[in-house]
């Protein structure tokens, strides 16, 4: 004799192992990444680099605070942008010429921000140039 309808017992899935397994998958792949940057430059920090020691076979690039860029004595841009990175780019290759080995002062003014300074300096390193050095105007 049936009382009642049997229900099938069914378990309820516990999701304490799949949060483990999340758990142990995040700690694997945090220890296995790598957290180095791959796109580090090379670079001499050169402190006290003067007008004339930059002057002596080498070649000055000056940035100013107000936007303009100066290869050597000449002026190149006063814009920022493809137009003025292609400016710079061109007054750079001609300037160094056929000599990628001589030597190359970045000097930013106070004020000129971090990442023009840096994209000034991807430009001369690709352009071949091997021996760059930034500096501060004091």
């Amino acid at each position: 004799m049936q009382f009642g309808a049997q229900r099938p017992s069914g378990r309820l899935i516990s999701l304490t192992p799949l949060i483990d397994v999340v758990f142990i998958l995040l700690v694997f792949f945090m220890l296995a990444a790598s957290f180095l940057d791959w796109r580090a430059v090379d670079l001499n920090v050169a402190g006290g680099v003067s007008t004339a020691t930059a002057g002596e076979g080498g070649l000055l690039i000056g940035l100013a605070a107000d936007g303009s860029t100066s290869v050597g004595a000449v002026t190149v841009m006063a814009a920022t942008g493809t137009e003025g990175a292609a400016a710079l780019r061109n007054a750079v290759a001609r300037a160094l010429g056929d000599d990628p080995s001589r030597r190359i002062v970045i000097r930013a003014e106070p004020g000129v921000p971090l990442q023009r300074a840096i994209d000034t300096l991807d430009i001369v390193r690709a352009l071949g140039a091997r021996d760059v050095s930034l500096s501060r105007k004091r």
